[in-house]
């Protein structure tokens, strides 16, 4: 079973960049000031989201395990540093915060059989029902920041 997702696409100039965290995921993946942030604002309404993790392509708020995964993929639109930063300048390339097209992506995961059991036995909502509250909520977030600049539809 596929997992469900959301992808929502912003500019903002409230997250910088450290010229260094992509050694952590794969070059010009950026996110982790939005991350921390996001997990920040989750906090706010209740949730207990995990440490900010390093993802291959971001940065990951895991808001809860149970009964599947639910999280907040942080990152940004990468293919235009490809082409215009060279490998000697690679070291201490940091992009200006308020150039990136930064994105985060409401997902689950979650096994073929937890899904069935979860939704047949408990009697609670999908995984899809979740990623559709949490980009509500996302989304709500994201607008109530005056710093950051959602365009119509789910991009910019």
């Amino acid at each position: 079973m596929p997992p469900e997702s959301s992808t929502i696409l912003f500019r903002s100039d409230l997250f910088q960049v450290d010229p260094r965290e992509d050694e952590e995921t794969n070059p010009f993946c950026y996110g982790r000031s939005l991350a921390e942030w996001v997990r920040t604002k989750f906090q706010e309404l209740g949730y207990e989201p995990e440490p900010v993790i390093a993802e291959d392509w971001g940065w990951c708020v895991m808001l809860s395990r149970e009964p599947f995964m639910l999280w907040v993929g942080c990152g940004n639109d990468r293919s235009e540093f490809y082409s215009k930063v060279t490998p000697e300048k690679k070291a201490s390339f940091a992009p200006d915060g308020r150039e990136i097209v930064w994105s985060c992506l409401v997902g689950t995961d979650v096994p073929i059989w937890t899904s069935f059991f979860w939704k047949k036995l408990l009697g609670r909502a999908s995984t899809a029902e979740q990623v559709r509250i949490v980009t509500d909520q996302l989304r709500t977030i994201l607008s109530k920041e005056p710093r950051i600049l959602v365009s119509d539809g789910e991009s910019v």
